[in-house]
């Protein structure tokens, strides 16, 4: 008789378990959810930029896969792998820069120049990889919110610097002349410039952030929608073996006497960047 009774006791707990378990299960997920997202926005550069060269807001997306493995109903803690494509812009009006150097024949001389408009794109493709710490409200739709700390593996990085209207001028205090031609010596004028140097970014750090609402669609399926922050944390300025401190520097070689530098090449030069946008996730429970 006992062991009757103590069998309807255990089939009466198990059977209020399940209905308990089975009112959670629509919502949240005890163990794992594995999700994909897509994220877009704008980006923008930010720290130690050269005098007269600003930051213009800029495209960035990325998309990847995240993991979640839930501590309690609410909370979780997760870790992912994000393709991300980005484009930083850096522009300018009216530089200048005038410095004193040596002419193919030993001449002392001072190179100067005047571009009307400089713009700097760099074009970076990356793979992000987030781990963070997310609450989640309860109910079929409520509120969500996540944190963390995001490394960036550089993949690939071009820049392409363009110049508008370009003079450069000689002047040879010992003749007392200005030589503003001809081009293949460094001077002269030119509508249009372009150069392409070769140059690595760091790897990033940065602080992510992202707050939204969670929809149940059905069954341990839930949709994500949400802002996010992206903020970079350590200085992405490449590593170089001489640093340029003029955007335009004189070589004393002929056909190729002035050189185009980088914003990057400048020694006090900090770049970090964050990026602001909308971001969707499709979650599976399992």
């Amino acid at each position: 008789m006992k062991l009757k009774l103590y069998i309807a006791l255990v089939g009466i707990l198990s059977s209020g378990f399940s209905t308990i378990q089975a009112q959670f299960k629509s919502y949240y997920y005890p163990d794992h959810e594995i999700g994909i997202n897509l994220k877009a926005g704008w980006n923008q550069a930010y720290g130690s930029l050269p005098q007269g060269i600003g930051s213009d807001r800029a495209f960035t997306m990325a998309f990847g896969l995240q993991y979640d493995y839930y501590v309690s109903p609410t909370w979780s803690l997760g870790i992912g792998g994000q393709y991300a494509m980005q484009t930083t812009n850096f522009s300018g009006t009216n530089l200048k820069g005038k410095r004193s150097y040596i002419d193919t024949e030993n001449d002392t001389f001072t190179f100067s120049y005047l571009g009307k408009k400089y713009k700097e794109e760099w074009k970076v493709n990356q793979f992000n990889l987030p781990l963070t710490v997310q609450y989640v409200g309860k109910g079929e739709t409520s509120l969500y919110v996540r944190t963390g700390i995001q490394f960036s593996v550089i993949m690939s990085s071009k820049t392409t610097l363009t110049w508008n209207n370009l003079t450069a001028e000689g002047y040879f205090p010992q003749y007392n002349v200005v030589f503003d031609h001809p081009w293949f010596a460094g001077f002269g004028d030119k509508e249009k410039m372009e150069s392409k140097p070769k140059l690595d970014l760091k790897n990033r750090w940065a602080w992510i952030a992202e707050v939204g609402v969670k929809h149940n669609l059905k069954s341990n399926q839930n949709l994500y929608v949400g802002v996010y922050l992206d903020l970079g944390l350590n200085n992405q300025s490449p590593a170089v073996s001489t640093t340029k401190e003029d955007l335009i520097t004189y070589k004393p070689e002929l056909d190729n006497a002035i050189e185009f530098n980088s914003i990057q090449q400048q020694s006090a030069a900090v770049f970090k960047n964050y990026s602001v946008g909308i971001q969707l996730r499709y979650g599976i429970g399992l």
